[in-house]
């Protein structure tokens, strides 16, 4: 891969993968350490990508969510949400035009899902994933990605129904 290939790949896909990990982990530094460690992953395993296996998307998810895998094991917790407090402007930083209210109460609301349901809503939106490609990366059936992303959104609509527009 050229220097340039590889510039161009970064900036097209670290800030999908940075908020991904976020919406995981819920702190800045976490993030960014993780991201780095994934991207210095994809940069040391380029040759072993296979295009006729998976995209290159779907591969680079698939390294994240092994570093997230491990990341969690090295802390034995399940429950990555419950003891994190931090600024809500590092929610993501592409959204900074909303109102930190308003990042306030889609973090919570994030924040009271279950974790399938959460990823998947993250590869949806942040990774810009199609529904088939996180049925793929997680290794289950599209119609139950589907199912899951659809209950998320239902879900997130109700509790953010009473927020103020």
């Amino acid at each position: 891969m050229t220097r340039t290939e590889l510039a161009e790949m970064y900036e097209e896909y670290f800030p999908k993968i940075y908020n991904h990990i976020y919406y995981k982990v819920l702190s800045q530094d976490v993030s960014n350490d993780l991201t780095s460690s994934i991207f210095l992953k994809v940069v040391a395993n380029i040759g072993s990508f296979d295009a006729t296996k998976a995209s290159f998307k779907t591969w680079i998810y698939t390294i994240a969510n092994n570093t997230l895998i491990d990341y969690y094991r090295r802390r034995k917790t399940d429950a990555p949400l419950d003891s994190v407090d931090e600024p809500r402007e590092h929610f993501d930083e592409q959204t900074n035009v909303f109102k930190e209210e308003a990042l306030g109460a889609l973090h919570n609301a994030l924040s009271t899902l279950e974790p399938r349901m959460r990823e998947i809503i993250s590869l949806k939106y942040n990774g810009e994933m199609s529904i088939r490609d996180i049925a793929k990366l997680l290794e289950i059936n599209e119609s139950t990605a589907s199912t899951i992303h659809m209950r998320g959104l239902a879900k997130l609509r109700k509790i953010l129904s009473d927020f103020p527009e």
